[in-house]
């Protein structure tokens, strides 16, 4: 058995070779490696107060899988000389190995070197079995209580995920719950008035959800509703003018919702939009846009207008985008995509550009991305 030592206020982890220094608070056995845990000041490889060095955390998988990885073990971003990352909690630097100089390579096969510790000013081999302990990239969460598709996620302003509606093997679901990230665990909550997919769902500037439009087997509808996360609650607000599925809804920077397009009662593909107004519960129609849509996307960008882009127009799936400015109610174009998409999605990014990926093109399905 292999003893190994983490220690961490933010943490640190030593490896003592053929002996055991016996720590308190707790201990745990990970890959035939026994790792005992214990606060400390120290610094180490993810944090030095007098090089002032700090390494950027990165997120980890907490699982059940991980005997030895607590909530309040932070793990951080090591990085090779070619920039390949791994995730590993801080580690005591008296105790690391040392790269070799020239090739920047480690005399073990257990280990890789990494330049960016905070044990300057020479590189460190990082043990294989502390990476280990901080698993990246995708892993599994406590399920939903429902299986559904076709629903809704929403980001409360608490932090947790109201998810509605959708269609299970029974057919079309009222059923709402929430997923608390700190738990990772899901818990009912009141069912909507009205069993919905292929609807929309918009957090609104004062923390309720606005859910609008539906369909079940048969019909669609213009109905909407509020969910109330201070007690659990859905409460009807006031109809659409339009009966909608397969539209778009945005929050718009004077906190009006916009909905887009989608389609009405008898499959009709529309063109049509209208604003709810929070502070009095109603809808109102605007300006129509250039084209019929359904299952397009509508992205706020930082000037406060909405780009609408692709959907399907009855005949074909659309190349086109326009741009609704709420100052004025109207829609003008833009340039078109290169590719005609539907089903596809538009991401706002942080510079201010727009990333539209994948989708449905009139002979393709695509994997191929463009900026906006």
């Amino acid at each position: 058995m292999r003893f190994i030592i983490v220690l961490f206020s933010i943490i640190s982890l030593s490896s003592v070779k053929g002996q055991t220094t016996q720590l308190p608070n707790y201990s745990c056995s990970e890959n035939n490696v026994s790792i005992q845990f214990t606060l400390s000041s120290s610094s180490h490889s993810a944090w030095s107060p007098t090089s002032n060095c700090s390494l950027q955390q990165c997120n980890t998988s907490l699982n059940g899988n991980n005997n030895c990885l607590s909530s309040s073990t932070p793990c951080f971003d090591y990085r090779t000389i070619n920039n390949i990352s791994y995730c590993a909690p801080g580690i005591l630097c008296s105790i690391l190995e040392r790269c070799n100089n020239i090739t920047q390579t480690c005399s073990s096969n257990n280990s890789v070197c990494v330049i960016n510790s905070c044990c300057s000013p020479q590189a460190v081999c990082l043990p294989f079995f502390a990476t280990q302990m901080c698993k990246t990239g995708w892993f599994p969460t406590g399920s939903m209580g429902d299986t559904r598709y076709g629903h809704t996620a929403s980001v409360l302003s608490n932090g947790n995920v109201l998810v509605t509606g959708g269609v299970d093997n029974s057919g079309t679901l009222n059923s709402a719950e929430l997923y608390d990230p700190s738990t990772r665990t899901w818990t009912t909550t009141g069912n909507m008035t009205n069993a919905r997919y292929a609807h929309t769902a918009s957090v609104l500037s004062n923390g309720k959800v606005l859910v609008t439009g539906r369909t079940d087997s048969n019909n669609t509808f213009n109905s909407t509703e509020l969910y109330d996360p201070s007690t659990g609650t859905w409460t009807n607000t006031g109809s659409m003018t339009n009966a909608r599925q397969l539209h778009t809804a945005s929050v718009l920077s004077n906190g009006k919702v916009l909905v887009t397009g989608g389609k009405g009662i008898g499959n009709i593909i529309l063109n049509s939009a209208e604003l709810y107004d929070p502070s009095i519960g109603t809808w109102t129609t605007t300006g129509n846009m250039t084209n019929v849509r359904s299952d397009h996307t509508a992205s706020v960008l930082s000037n406060g207008k909405v780009l609408v882009t692709g959907g399907d127009d009855y005949n074909n799936y659309l190349n086109s985008a326009e741009l609704y400015d709420p100052l004025t109610s109207t829609w003008t174009t833009t340039s078109n995509m290169t590719n005609a998409r539907v089903s596809h999605t538009a991401s706002v990014l942080s510079n201010g550009l727009v990333l539209v990926t994948g989708g449905l093109g009139n002979s393709f399905i695509y994997n191929s991305a463009e900026l906006y």
